[in-house]
């Protein structure tokens, strides 16, 4: 195995996003576009809004300082404290249309059209702002950035959305810095959600993967795409040499016989991520910990 070599593959996209960002303010209307590549018109400053998407959302409004502005919140465990009190409009892959109507919005961040949500509101002269992939996804960390800028421009607060996106992007790049020239990491990324049943391991397009990659890791299920569901026999296959997953699974994978072949369990190299900070602003905090499991001497 050789030492990892710059290539810019993950850190330029974040540089040169910011450096794009780099712009005037603009007054209202403003115009963005959403996860749909369509063009979106701001009339004015929203001031009710309802987050009906993934707690990302929810997270980009509380650090840009616009909470005061959120009337109701999608419901997850993984949304911030700071809307505890806020009522609920449902779960973000099935909103209810006719709470967030009564909630009086000006905007709806991330309602789905997964069953005609986006939709409806929409044809009710709902103003429905949505980002990230074309299936409403969102999976890199380009992918948060964007999200950060589109929704900082929609709310009139483009400054603090630059400082926000610089923060995350020098963070990012400094950690890159420290594992450039280290050897690679066999890693996985593993959801085992009991001990006798096989678990979902983590392949390319996900963040997850991505993430590892930034951590100065190698993920041996890279050559897979998205969650599938793998055997243990496969897991021994590959043999990682460190295994990250959910706090609350470590326990089914350090003490289920049969991942006591795998080296990352004989080494005691199982590690707990906490899937809230993966697709989030504290997607950097997320980094740092995986470079720290991977090369714990830097």
């Amino acid at each position: 195995m050789t030492k990892r070599s710059w290539k810019g593959m993950w850190a330029l996209p974040v540089a040169v996003l910011l450096l794009g960002l780099v712009a005037v303010a603009q007054q209202y209307p403003v115009t963005v576009v959403d996860n749909r590549g369509l063009e979106i018109r701001i009339e004015q400053q929203p001031s009710r809004i309802v987050v009906a998407g993934i707690p990302l959302y929810t997270e980009i409004m509380v650090d840009l300082g616009a909470v005061d502005r959120l009337v109701a919140v999608a419901s997850s465990p993984d949304n911030p404290p700071e809307v505890a009190g806020l009522p609920r409009v449902g779960e973000s892959f099935a909103p209810n249309v006719e709470v967030i109507l009564s909630m009086g919005p000006d905007l709806v961040l991330g309602a789905s059209d997964w069953a005609g949500e986006r939709t409806r509101l929409e044809k009710l002269g709902i103003t429905v702002l949505s980002v990230g992939r074309a299936d409403g996804s969102i999976s890199t960390v380009p992918d948060i950035l964007t999200a950060i800028s589109t929704i900082g421009t929609t709310l009139g607060v483009e400054e603090e959305a630059r400082l926000l996106i610089g923060q995350i992007a020098e963070e990012i790049i400094t950690i890159e810095s420290t594992v450039l020239t280290e050897l690679p990491v066999r890693a996985a990324f593993l959801y085992a959600m009991a001990p006798d049943i096989p678990p979902y391991a983590v392949g390319s397009g996900a963040i997850e993967n991505e993430l590892i990659i930034r951590a100065g890791g190698v993920n041996v299920f890279s050559d897979i795409e998205g969650f599938p569901q793998v055997s243990f026999e496969e897991i021994l296959s590959r043999d990682p040499d460190v295994i990250f997953t959910d706090p609350t699974q470590i326990v089914n994978i350090l003490e289920n016989p049969l991942f006591t072949g795998v080296s990352a369990v004989v080494k005691k190299q199982v590690y707990g991520i906490n899937a809230r900070h993966l697709l989030s602003t504290k997607v950097a905090r997320a980094l740092r910990i995986m470079s720290e499991f991977l090369h714990p001497h830097e």
